[in-house]
């Protein structure tokens, strides 16, 4: 007596008759001919060595032995296993389900990943979704390569065959100050001339985060910027401004536009913005999770930042 040699066939079939009463409805239940269930049971009754349905003939439905009442407990079981295999199965090849490792950094973090992660969950809500906050675009592409992470928000192209970047779009820098400051009283409809920044006192982020590219188009348009402070917290900038030690060249996600103690100024002329993109593996950009991710992430950045 062995089971080893059963198939999934011959414990569906079993069920389909348990169920049905008769081999007839069993096998249009299945979609097989009666004599294709009649000899699935047949093989099923000879590797168990026993009887599995008394069969009264005539009109009288067959009727499970206490051999075929014990097989079929275990045979619904795992074809209920089965059923949710294949369902799990398909979920991951379609991206609804399985798990995703999203690489972000601070200012992203706070405006255009939630709602990236919010569109996500509406298309895809069975799958489990990891999160990894990098100091620098750079130190994100190793987390990537190294397939500790799936996909990450970066900033800038990034020039590597193995890594697919998608644009989202552009964030642009501007001068946030104390509404007492006299640097307001230098502005024009709303835009400050940039010139008028030099050697004024500044707060900023330390090296390898946005500051990088701040400073050096502050440079190129021959400003040396002069900082009293830096601190990697985009809310501690926003503080130290606040307070009107200083002023500060952020980026428009990095800042809360709702503060009602800081006041933003575009500059004229206007700084390039930065760009924000996705990163993923050249190898799985269609993976259908990852898929998923870059599309809800691209929708998201209608709403936060400007055109490509």
């Amino acid at each position: 007596m062995s089971l080893s040699q059963a198939s999934f066939r011959h414990l569906a079939a079993l069920v389909a008759v348990a169920h049905e009463g008769s081999f007839g409805a069993a096998a249009d239940e299945l979609g097989f001919s009666q004599a294709t269930i009649s000899q699935q049971i047949a093989a099923l009754e000879k590797m168990m060595g026993a009887t599995l349905f008394d069969r009264p003939g005539g009109p009288k439905p067959v009727t499970l032995t206490s051999v075929g009442r014990a097989l079929v407990q275990h045979a619904e079981h795992i074809l209920g296993h089965v059923t949710k295999a294949d369902d799990d199965i398909r979920d991951h090849l379609t991206g609804m389900a399985g798990t995703i490792t999203i690489g972000t950094f601070q200012s992203v973090s706070v405006h255009l990943l939630p709602a990236a992660v919010s569109r996500l969950r509406h298309t895809s809500p069975q799958l489990s979704i990891g999160l990894f906050e990098g100091r620098s675009s750079e130190e994100l592409i190793s987390q990537l390569l190294a397939h500790e992470i799936d996909v990450t928000f970066i900033e800038g192209p990034v020039d590597d065959s193995r890594v697919h970047v998608v644009e989202l779009g552009r964030d642009p820098y501007l001068l946030l100050v104390s509404p007492s400051s006299p640097l307001c009283e230098l502005a024009v409809s709303n835009r400050f001339p940039l010139s008028a920044l030099a050697g004024h006192p500044l707060i900023g982020q330390p090296a390898l985060t946005y500051q990088d590219d701040v400073d050096a188009i502050l440079r190129t348009h021959g400003i040396s910027p002069r900082y009293l402070f830096r601190t990697v917290d985009n809310g501690a900038v926003q503080a130290m401004v606040r307070s009107g030690i200083g002023a500060a060249v952020m980026p428009r996600l990095a800042i809360d536009l709702d503060d009602p103690e800081t006041v933003t100024f575009e500059f004229s002329p206007a700084l390039s913005p930065r760009q924000v993109n996705v990163a993923v593996r050249a190898s799985e950009k269609d993976i259908p999770s990852i898929a998923h991710f870059t599309d809800a992430a691209a929708k998201a950045a209608r709403l936060v930042l400007d055109k490509p």
